[in-house]
């Protein structure tokens, strides 16, 4: 009876395809972490934060990969055509999966990717050039009421957060800037620096307004920057921003079949080093709230806000060719 036994659950495991049994042993080997953007920017340290904290909890490395080009298309591209087996995924802003489709044809299609979870939020900051000699928000909105049409703000591409940030911002403010766009943020720099643009809004230039080389003048959060308490928030100088802090994100996606069981492991260790207070403090370093949702959270927060910006650009009559 125990020789029956043994050979039936023997047979039983042996009708067990190898792909299952692959898929349960995952991961059994490295995971490569598509960043669809040049090195230096907020998509990288996010990834890079969230790469190390998941190659220790995984038993497995995490190996970040930078893939530029097409404003984001050609890493996303690279993903959406992997095989989904859980060794390929990208991370990815709200622009890629939920504002550039919507609005012009991308190299990549956005149902080839499926939703794994949200990492953080960015902080929005407003960060100006020192060339302008202006210290605060005021008084760059008085300057450039004086200039119309004479500054540049310059964002990492067209159709990006960064420039529906700066088409918003600007009508707020009742101000008249042009927009340049960028093929990565960090391109940027230089033209900041030496007053060639005027402002910004990546987060990824706090660390330069730490130093002084910029000058923050204003952020979108619930409260002040502890590290910059004198800045206020857009909603104290009385700007509506259309709710992008929600709706700005980081987040991983896979190639479409990816095993929902992988998708939940992922989802589930990103929850535990989110609420980890040395991931909250990390992520704060580069302006960024630590905020996981789940899969299906995060997939309906992708649908939403692919409907939320498509109305916004109709309304504001913005021109992403």
């Amino acid at each position: 009876m125990i020789r029956r036994r043994h050979a039936t659950l023997a047979a039983l495991a042996a009708m067990v395809p190898a792909a299952a049994r692959a898929q349960a042993a995952w991961p059994t080997k490295p995971i490569r972490l598509i960043v669809p953007y040049g090195p230096g920017g907020s998509a990288e340290q996010v990834a890079r934060l969230y790469a190390e904290r998941l190659s220790s909890v995984l038993g497995q490395q995490i190996i970040v990969e930078n893939k530029p080009g097409a404003s984001g298309g050609v890493g996303t591209q690279m993903v959406a055509t992997s095989p989904p087996d859980g060794y390929t995924f990208l991370l990815s802003p709200t622009a890629i999966m939920a504002i550039t489709p919507g609005v012009r044809k991308t190299p990549y299609n956005p149902d080839d990717l499926v939703a794994v979870c949200r990492l953080s939020t960015p902080i929005l900051t407003v960060t100006i050039t020192n060339a302008l000699g202006a210290k605060t928000w005021q008084e760059f909105v008085a300057l450039a009421k004086q200039n119309p049409g004479k500054y540049w703000f310059g964002s990492s591409g067209l159709g990006t957060i960064t420039h529906l940030t700066g088409e918003v911002l600007t009508r707020a403010a009742g101000i008249e800037m042009q927009h340049t766009p960028y093929k990565t943020i960090v391109d940027a720099t230089g033209d900041i620096f030496d007053g060639r643009i005027q402002m910004v809004f990546d987060p990824s230039f706090v660390p330069y307004a730490k130093s002084g080389k910029v000058r923050m003048v204003l952020t979108d959060g619930p409260a002040r920057l502890a590290e910059f308490p004198d800045v206020p928030t857009a909603r104290e100088v009385g700007l509506d921003l259309k709710g992008f802090r929600d709706r700005s994100w980081f987040g991983l996606f896979a190639p479409k079949g990816l095993s929902p069981d992988i998708a939940k492991r992922i989802s589930d260790e990103v929850a535990r080093i989110a609420a980890e207070p040395s991931m909250k403090e990390k992520l704060l370093l580069v302006a960024q709230y630590a905020h996981h949702q789940s899969t299906d959270q995060f997939a309906r927060q992708v649908a939403d806000d692919k409907a939320f910006f498509a109305n916004l650009i109709k309304e504001l009559d913005i021109k992403l060719e």
